[in-house]
């Protein structure tokens, strides 16, 4: 329980959309996106990367932002929002500039795991405070616009390079210290309190949600990352045939279509609600990557436009079970809430790239992975339906000090 005297300290204040607050939480999404794909932009030029090298950096860099879901997120149930948003950005500007004073590959190695736990941490916590500063009609609309920013990050960051210079975005993150200044400034929407742990996730009246949100994001991520980091393996080996604009510039395609695939859901979501967006988009999607069956065989160029159009569709439904994931969950509980589903994408995302090469190693066929991808994605629209709608859910009150 909160002591009287701590509560004395804060006054409760009327929720209403707050767009300079939501712009700087939008801004830091941005940095984020933007430095999560150092690993893709040093390997080539520091070290002699190849797909597995790559994969391994990824994975590390996944592995940190696993620990900073599950700890820092959850850590802001009980420390309040606002430190353990600094926290994050600390770690993510400090992490991104260790490869800038220490090439080697240990340093990297460190470097990956510090940004992982970072951002890993900013984007549960950003989202919990996007969510307690949004009225309940733009709330959903908000929050996709979050993470289509988010995604822009990874189209950005190779933009500041053509102009700047590699070294450059070494500095462009640990210049984002100074964005520690606007915190000050934010109001608390989580009051310090004790907190049971993310055990209290699964009992009680948690437990149902719970494990609905963590599954049906474990298979968007799944679905997603291995189109993002699996897929270019394909196309690398020779595997599948495409122009070589595409074969170039796969990454920044792709993430320009995570991008408008989060933005596109923004006007609608808060009209048509969460749950059955989820099931739409989850389902289209799915046919779309049985249908990449079909065409791979004899045409690859529109068998990869399929999973373009997967990949579109999926990062809605990414977005929406962030957005869900924010609003089936408490006040109180909602950074563990939010912490633990997306760790949950984290490992999702993780195996991804192993389990689709596994497969394609062990049975020798490429158009089988793709198999796996359109019943995860129909897995996911398995678990949207039997998810409770979440739009007209009352909002939290914002708390902030006197």
């Amino acid at each position: 329980m909160v002591r009287t005297e701590e509560l004395q300290h804060f006054k409760v204040v009327k929720n209403r959309t707050d767009w300079f607050k939501e712009f700087y939480l939008f801004y830091t999404q941005l940095v984020a996106g933007s430095l999560l794909i150092i690993p893709a932009i040093l390997l080539p030029l520091y070290y002699k990367s190849g797909v597995a090298s790559e994969e391994y950096m990824f994975f590390l860099e996944f592995l940190g932002m696993l620990l900073g879901s599950l700890f820092i997120s959850g850590a802001s149930d009980r420390i309040g929002r606002r430190p353990a948003l600094a926290l994050s950005l600390i770690l993510y500007s400090c992490g991104s500039f260790i490869p800038y004073v220490n090439s080697s590959f240990y340093a990297l190695i460190i470097s990956m795991l510090i940004m992982g736990s970072g951002i890993g941490a900013n984007v549960p916590v950003a989202n919990a405070m996007m969510n307690e500063f949004s009225e309940p009609s733009v709330r959903g609309s908000v929050m996709s616009i979050g993470n289509a920013i988010f995604n822009l990050g990874f189209v950005v960051a190779p933009l500041f390079i053509f102009f700047f210079g590699i070294r450059f975005i070494f500095v462009f993150g640990i210049a984002q210290l100074i964005t520690l200044i606007p915190i000050l400034k934010i109001s608390e929407t989580k009051e310090p309190a004790h907190s049971l742990g993310f055990s209290e996730l699964y009992k009680g009246k948690y437990l149902k949600d719970t494990l609905l949100i963590s599954f049906a994001t474990f298979l968007v991520f799944f679905v997603v990352y291995g189109i993002v980091d699996w897929f270019p393996t394909l196309l690398s080996k020779g595997l599948v045939k495409v122009p070589s604009l595409i074969q170039k510039d796969y990454i920044l395609i792709t993430n320009m279509g995570a991008f408008l695939g989060a933005i596109f859901i923004a006007p609608i979501i808060d009209r048509i609600g969460r749950r059955i967006l989820g099931i739409f988009l989850s389902l289209i999607a799915g046919i779309a990557e049985l249908l990449t069956l079909l065409f791979s065989g004899f045409a690859s160029v529109i068998a990869v436009a399929f999973t373009f159009i997967s990949l579109f569709l999926m990062e809605g439904s990414l977005a929406i079970v962030t957005i869900v994931a924010s609003e089936i969950y408490d006040n109180g509980i909602r950074g563990r809430g939010l912490g633990n589903s997306l760790a949950w994408g984290r490992i999702g995302g993780m195996i991804s790239p192993i389990v689709l090469g596994t497969v394609l190693d062990i049975f020798k066929k490429p158009s089988l992975p793709f198999l796996f991808i359109g019943a995860c994605s129909l897995g996911a629209a398995t678990f949207f339906y039997y998810l409770p709608e979440t739009m007209h859910n009352k909002p939290q009150k914002s708390l902030t000090k006197k």
